[in-house]
């Protein structure tokens, strides 16, 4: 009986940390926010590991003006796919959408937007100019841009820092690569290759 209790006790445990997310294992990839003209098709991307549950993972807005919080997604009973990327899409003008929230369609800048995991921010993104707004983004604040969506140089790195992480996408790719690609480095201005642009 003793023993019994124990394999139980063990596979318990068990059960209870394969069920948990390691919260290090998805960032926030892509962000559409400003699309051109009506604000139709925007969406916010994850890269992460496949299969990874995201049962209480969730995303939220912080308003660049006040630092006030809105626009919650929960993202609980969803998993990321076996490519690794997972879209949250405003409407089902987005493909490869994974699931569709109209609050997916976030301010624009400056504004912030955060991935939570339980009560730990396990990423967030900042942009737009935040001389007199609230910053909750990583490091210093990336590019605000209208008619294009804003991503990380490569698929998932985080250095930790989001002027550092993430240039503005010349082509929309929600649900695949952003890399390789041609990049905006600010309005109405393209770069040429990635590996060429050193600052945003």
């Amino acid at each position: 009986m003793k023993i019994k209790l124990i394999i139980l006790f063990i596979l318990f445990i068990v059960l209870i940390v394969n069920s948990r997310s390691d919260a290090q294992d998805v960032v926030i990839n892509e962000i559409l926010y400003d699309s051109e003209g009506s604000d139709k098709g925007c969406f916010v991307e994850l890269f992460g590991k496949p299969d990874l549950k995201l049962n209480d993972y969730k995303l939220i807005g912080v308003n660049g003006d006040k630092g006030q919080a809105y626009g919650e997604i929960k993202l609980s009973g969803h998993t990321i796919p076996p490519d690794g990327f997972f879209v949250i899409a405003q409407d089902k003008n987005v493909l490869n959408a994974d699931m569709i929230d109209f609050n997916a369609d976030y301010q624009n800048g400056p504004d912030n937007i955060e991935l939570w995991y339980m009560d730990k921010k396990v990423d967030s993104v900042g942009y737009g100019d935040f001389t007199n707004a609230v910053f909750t983004g990583e490091g210093t604040p990336t590019l605000d841009l209208s008619g294009y969506s804003i991503g990380r140089r490569k698929d998932g790195f985080d250095s930790n820092d989001n002027s550092v992480d993430f240039v503005g996408l010349a082509t929309l790719s929600p649900g695949s690569s952003n890399w390789p690609g041609v990049s905006v480095e600010r309005k109405e201005k393209l770069a040429s290759i990635w590996g060429f642009i050193k600052k945003n």
